[in-house]
């Protein structure tokens, strides 16, 4: 069901059926979900040009697109490239990919996995789960984190939010979740899931036995629970396709939703005493031992 309502928000774009001469990535950094999105851009059968901003430098993007066909669309990876490409080339066709947002436009596809999506995999794999903890900035996601205790509440559990205004609030914020909570629900959130408060949130975890839901991969490789995240080879897919279709007039129905990756760490499974039976190991797209 979450596939099919994610994608009505993109109905408004056309499918990949018609073909676009070219288009431009600008990726916001060098990690590997930029690469792989890239990859995936470039499954969608055209010629593909791809641009790298950084702090220190910027892509000259106004003469890239000077010199390209005349069909061509701008694939902004992330945030940074986002707004380098609304500040540089404001007229041009963009689509805006992997960028966080409470409401993405037609033209932008979000960074975070839809919060239906998170929750269907919460209720297979934590089914005795009741009461989630949510930490977040304020400053960066109030309302996204009212939106996902919104969601939670309406899927039968308890939310409890804590805000954390700064690093140095996050152990006060833990304390106050321990004997409260049954999981511990991340959002993408730069102020609490930044490398230096990996020890403090894990150690969390299994001191109080309240498995973590990772925001990533990374995460759970460290130690999470479990995470949900994009297949990002077929976000990328995706953000192609939508940019190609953007010059095809907005006729047909948008392409099918991009993959995700369900990825476990079956360690921390066993010290927080979580089993799973044969059908959700099926589930499994990675497993960290």
């Amino acid at each position: 069901m979450w596939r099919g309502a994610w994608a009505a928000a993109f109905v408004s774009l056309p499918s990949m059926l018609a073909v676009a001469q070219h288009l431009v990535v600008v990726s916001s950094g060098d990690t590997a979900p930029y690469a792989q999105a890239l990859a995936g851009v470039r499954k969608a059968g055209v010629s593909v040009e791809a641009l790298q901003w950084g702090a220190d430098r910027e892509p000259d993007l106004p003469a890239v697109l000077a010199h390209a066909p005349r069909d061509t669309a701008v694939v902004a990876l992330g945030a940074a490239a986002a707004e380098y490409a609304a500040r540089a080339v404001p007229a041009a066709p963009v689509v805006n990919c992997m960028v966080l947002g409470n409401d993405p436009g037609a033209s932008a596809v979000p960074l975070e996995v839809p919060v239906e999506a998170q929750l269907a995999s919460m209720k297979r794999l934590l089914p005795n789960a009741h009461n989630v903890g949510i930490l977040f900035d304020p400053v960066q996601n109030q309302r996204r984190a009212e939106d996902a205790a919104a969601a939670l509440t309406r899927a039968g559990y308890t939310p409890v939010l804590e805000p954390v205004t700064g690093p140095t609030a996050l152990p006060l914020a833990l304390n106050r979740l321990a004997n409260r909570v049954d999981v511990l629900f991340a959002l993408p959130d730069t102020t609490v899931y930044a490398r230096e408060s990996s020890r403090a949130l894990l150690l969390f975890s299994f001191r109080h036995q309240v498995p973590m839901v990772g925001p990533t991969e990374a995460w759970v490789k460290a130690g999470a629970l479990y995470s949900l995240d994009w297949d990002y080879t077929d976000l990328g897919r995706y953000c192609g396709a939508l940019a190609v279709a953007k010059l095809a007039g907005g006729k047909q129905a948008p392409p099918a939703p991009p993959r995700t990756r369900l990825v476990v760490n079956s360690r921390s499974a066993e010290q927080l005493r979580v089993s799973w039976d044969a059908e959700a190991a099926r589930s499994f797209d990675k497993v960290y031992r």
